[in-house]
This record gives C-alpha cells, sequence and structure tokens, in this order.
C-alpha cells in the first residue's frame, strides 16, 4: 500500500512538472517577444493566455476582453480578410475553431456568410462545392435522404436534385460553351443555333448537323470501333433546333402523356441535342429498332472517352440526369473532362458542380 502512495505522488508530481515544462515548450515555441509581454501586461493578459491570434486582434486594436478564450483556438492566418472574419464572426456567435472552418472557405462564401445570421457549418466547410446559400436545403435533403454520404448531398443538393424539375431554372449565359449544361434545371435561348456546324453522314441516308469538334471526334470514334470489334456506328440525329424537340415532345405527349414523356425526352429549349454536341448513335447492322446490342455499348461505354465523348444518361444515374438510361446518346465534352468523367463515374452535372462552378 506504501509502495502504491508513493507511486500516485511520483505520477502527481510527474504530472505538474511535465506539464510545466510543456507550457513553458509552448510558451517558447510561440516565441513571444518582448514587446508583445508589455502589451499583454498592459492588457492584464495571462502570458499563458499568447497566441499568435491574440496579438494581431491587440495589434489591431480589435481585442474584446470576452472572447480571450476563443483567440487561443484560432489559427493564425495572413490572409486579407482574416481581420474581418475575427471581427465579424466572434460577433455573430461563432466559436474560435469555428472561426477556422470559416477561413478554409472561399471568399464568396465568406460574403455570404456575412449577411446572415449564425449557421452551424461545421459538417460541410470542407467539401469544395459548399454553398452557404444552400445550408438549410442541404439538412433538409439529409434528413430524408440518410443512406447518401454528405459530399454526395452536397452535390444533389446543388444541382437541384430536391426540387421539383422544370423548377428554379436557369438559361444558359453561353450557349456556345463546350460545357454548357443543358437539363431540366438548364435551358438554351430558343433561338439558339451553334455556329460552324457540319454534316456527317447519317443512318438513315440523311445528313446529320453537327459541331465540327463533335464531328471531328466522332469520326475518330468511329474509325477506332471498326477496327477494334469490327462493327459500324452512325448518328441517327445530332442537332435538333427548338421547333423539332417542340415537335417530337408534343408527339411523345400525345402518345404516352406528359409524366411519361418526360422521362425520355425533352423539353423544347431543354435538349441536350440543341447544344449540337449530342449525338444519337446506331449498329447499322442491327435491324430492329434496338440502337445498339450490349457488346457494342460495352466498348462506347469503355472508349467513349478516348475521343472526348460521354455517355450522357448512364445506367444507375437516372435520379441525376432525370432520364431513362440511354446507351446510344453520346455527348462531346473534350478529352481531358471526358477521362475525369469516366475515371470518376460522374455524369454531367456531378463534374460541372464539383471541377467548374466557383462557390
Amino acid at each position: 500500500m506504501k509502495k502504491l502512495r508513493l507511486w500516485v505522488k511520483l505520477l502527481f508530481l510527474f504530472l505538474i512538472v511535465g506539464g510545466t515544462y510543456l507550457g513553458v515548450k509552448s510558451l517558447k515555441k510561440e516565441n513571444i517577444s518582448e514587446e508583445s509581454k508589455s502589451v499583454l501586461k498592459e492588457n492584464n493578459i495571462p502570458l499563458e493566455k499568447y497566441s499568435k491570434t491574440l496579438e494581431f486582434v491587440l495589434d489591431q486594436n480589435l481585442y474584446n476582453e470576452k472572447y480571450l478564450d476563443q483567440y487561443r483556438d484560432i489559427e493564425y492566418s495572413d490572409k486579407n480578410n482574416f481581420k474581418d472574419v475575427i471581427n465579424i464572426f466572434l460577433d455573430k456567435g461563432y466559436k474560435g475553431k469555428e472561426i477556422n472552418y470559416i477561413m478554409n472557405l472561399s471568399n464568396k462564401n465568406i460574403d455570404k456568410l456575412k449577411n446572415v445570421d449564425y449557421i452551424d457549418i461545421k459538417d460541410y466547410y470542407s467539401f469544395k462545392n459548399f454553398d452557404v446559400n444552400n445550408v438549410n436545403r442541404y439538412n433538409l435533403y439529409r434528413e430524408k435522404h440518410s443512406k447518401y454520404e454528405l459530399k454526395d448531398i452536397v452535390t444533389y443538393v446543388n444541382i437541384k436534385l430536391d426540387l421539383p424539375v422544370y423548377t428554379d431554372t436557369l438559361e444558359a449565359v453561353d450557349p456556345s460553351d463546350l460545357l454548357v449544361l443543358v437539363n431540366k434545371y438548364n435551358s438554351l435561348p430558343k433561338n439558339y443555333k451553334p455556329s460552324g456546324m457540319e454534316q456527317a453522314a447519317g443512318h438513315y441516308g440523311n445528313n446529320v448537323p453537327m459541331r465540327k469538334e463533335a464531328k471531328e471526334a466522332l469520326e475518330k470514334l468511329q474509325e477506332s470501333v471498326k477496327k477494334e470489334i469490327g462493327i459500324t456506328l452512325l448518328p441517327t440525329t445530332a442537332y435538333r433546333d427548338y421547333n423539332f424537340q417542340n415537335t417530337l415532345y408534343t408527339g411523345y405527349v400525345s402518345k404516352h402523356g406528359k409524366e411519361k414523356a418526360d422521362t425520355y425526352s425533352a423539353r423544347p429549349g431543354y435538349s441536350d441535342h440543341q447544344t449540337g454536341l449530342a449525338i444519337d448513335l446506331k449498329n447499322p447492322a442491327i435491324k430492329t429498332n434496338v440502337r445498339l446490342n450490349d457488346s457494342d455499348y460495352e466498348w462506347l461505354h469503355n472508349n467513349a472517352y478516348r475521343f472526348g465523348f460521354i455517355i450522357r444518361f448512364p445506367k444507375g444515374k437516372e435520379f441525376i440526369t432525370g432520364y431513362q438510361f440511354e446507351n446510344w446518346h453520346i455527348r462531346y465534352v473534350g478529352l481531358d473532362v471526358a477521362k475525369i468523367i469516366y475515371e470518376n463515374d460522374l455524369t454531367l452535372e456531378e463534374y460541372i458542380d464539383l471541377y467548374v462552378t466557383e462557390y
């Protein structure tokens, strides 16, 4: 029992000495200048409360005694907006560690956060596509779809999957952009027609119009598929203007009803085909209405990216694209983008949210 008490005393002594040593070591590591020590003394601030951030707020005349313990938790930053962040967000009720989250946000998000009351962002700040404006929507979608990972919830809300289709829609600012997004939330101007289109020989003996870059890439794809698996792939359609799409969609609605038609046909102005970059393909060796068989699609799925194309409406992603799986519908996006989309199993919607949009 005496030995046990002795060990307890020794352990207690070790903790005291060790803690003191670590505290001194920590202070030495902070490398406090004599001038800083003097400033701390003038403000009746204990030396152990020192931090680089505390020194900064004292120097900038931002010091507020009630935030003394918070300053210690805030990692000093030399970013230009560090002063504003400390001054504004501590007053809004954010704790020191939350200030660190905020400093990791984009300037756009910080500016948005300045204009709203306190928001708990600790679950979201690490995602590069986090948007302060969508926090409430993220939380609501999260409650309804707990099976999804948080990073996916952020993307799904950003691309508006929490909203009914054809609501909160936006018209493309630059319809000719190679990555212009056209879906049930993003449209093209009614009169938009791509410039510099060329004609490609079509399956029905017709000339199929498409943008030049898409045609050149298609020709390389056709040459390779013929060489590698011995089949021919021909376009049945590519560019379709607003009026043509309106005729198609109206016909489908008359035949199957709007709800059904919306699963496989775009409303006029919302068709990927109006970009001149989307192409429907068919293997002419198949004499039925089937466009591609499984082996045709397997090659297309695994090789289209080599020529700058993606499968625009892939299997398993119907809830994202809003359309049934179409193994024949490809979209030209360029070599680099197509490779990223293929290797990461993304849709165009996901790619734009994760790699293009600035939040």
